[in-house]
């Protein structure tokens, strides 16, 4: 391990030079950045407005009795406002990491580990202390650390100088504590091989669930393929692909549900029917539209879960009825499921936590979910049962029942 020490004010920290170097070699960082991010050091008040009041009331209680002043100092120290700082990551202009706010601190300890998979062209990789605001960020600082060591694999943990966008700091001794370690992609025995190579392979690491055998993937050009419209597609072995019909594939398994169909979207219409060009026999309830297909699946048994984007410029009340800007019919089908067996959720987009209170306010308004997936119970070998996910860019709502000749909004 390189560089690694202690900072007290008077100790050397390292000099990268970051603020003065007109240009900085572009290099490819493929790979895994390996980044702990753990503690700020003397950084400024950023609101000068509540150090004005700060200076205010320090020179108040100066004038109070002396058998009041240790009281007072406390209540004082508590009442103090200041930065509250956090730390971005950037590459190549893309912010690929950012670490918790931690309120009311000059010093402040995250302690927090990232790794983070690049594929970007950059000169350096940048960290940025800010401080977090009502109505955005301000910039306290960047360190900046060039591309080229980050590239080396070197691991290393240093004190770094906060130099603000003038290259100077923006007090004498501020300072940001991390450590990064680079590991090239062809170098890791996860990717050098492509994914699923060898029989080791473990899966993407990090993920919730572990990697399972015997899967299946199947592409769908669009919600339905007419046969022999589109150009042959010749796979390896000499075999064909085969073109599946995806909203009729849809139809039928959750037709064949035996214990859970969970569908999210952006929107989810009642009124859409599944299948219109049936190309096979269809169960008991295949023509039906699609609210009354779960409902019908429920009545059986089945436990059904519906989690719609909530648009907020939509409304269902008494005083105020709207469809809303984007015309997802949330409300409606909300409606539809309300007195049946069929769980029914609008869930609104939050802000993180990590943004400004205005921010997370306009994420929530302007900003959607966009998840599309549905998830049933399916037939598996012998008298198992497997689960079957659909997921990908088709909402199942009006306008998306896309064919290979595009006849939208049929």
């Amino acid at each position: 391990m390189a560089g690694i020490g202690s900072f007290n004010g008077t100790e050397k920290m390292e000099d990268v030079s970051l603020g003065k170097t007109p240009s900085q070699k572009v290099v490819l960082l493929h790979g895994t950045l390996d980044v702990w991010i753990f503690e700020a050091k003397d950084l400024p008040n950023m609101d000068m407005l509540s150090e004005r009041f700060r200076q205010c009331f320090t020179l108040f209680s100066s004038c109070r009795v002396q058998f009041q002043k240790k009281s007072t100092q406390q209540q004082r120290h508590h009442k103090i406002i200041t930065s509250d700082p956090y730390v971005s990551v950037h590459v190549a202009g893309a912010t690929v990491a950012q670490t918790r706010i931690i309120p009311n601190s000059q010093d402040p300890l995250w302690n927090e580990h990232f790794t983070i998979h690049l594929a970007h062209f950059a000169g350096k990789v940048e960290f940025a202390v800010k401080d977090n605001d009502v109505l955005g960020a301000e910039l306290i600082g960047t360190v900046a650390i060039p591309a080229e060591r980050v590239l080396s694999g070197e691991k290393v943990e240093d004190w770094y100088p906060v130099l603000n966008s003038y290259g100077k700091p923006p007090k004498p001794d501020s300072a940001l504590r991390l450590s990064f370690q680079f590991y090239p992609a062809q170098t890791d025995p996860l990717y050098k091989d492509g994914l699923g190579a060898g029989p080791d392979y473990s899966g993407v690491p990090h993920t919730y669930f572990p990697l399972q055998k015997g899967g299946m993937v199947s592409l769908y050009q669009d919600a339905h393929v007419t046969d022999h419209l589109l150009p042959k597609i010749q796979l390896d072995g000499g075999k064909e692909f085969e073109h599946g019909k995806c909203w009729e594939e849809i139809c039928h398994a959750i037709l064949e549900a035996h214990h859970l169909v969970y569908i999210t979207g952006w929107s989810i219409y009642h009124r859409v029917k599944l299948v219109r060009e049936p190309t096979k026999p269809l169960p008991e309830g295949g023509l039906l539209n699609l609210g009354d297909l779960l409902k019908y699946k429920s009545q059986e048994g089945v436990r059904v879960l519906l989690l719609v984007w909530d648009d907020k410029t939509s409304h269902d009340t008494l005083i105020l009825k709207t469809g809303g800007v984007m015309q997802t019919h949330d409300e409606e089908t909300k409606r539809f499921f309300k007195h049946s067996s069929v769980h029914c959720v609008l869930s609104p987009r939050y802000g993180s936590s990590k943004l400004s209170w205005f921010k997370q306010r306009v994420v929530g308004s302007l900003y959607t979910h966009h998840q599309k997936s549905v998830i049933v119970d399916s037939q598996g070998p012998g008298n198992n049962r497997k689960l079957t996910a659909f997921i990908g860019g088709l909402d199942l709502c009006d306008g998306r029942y896309d064919t290979s000749e595009h006849r939208l909004f049929r």
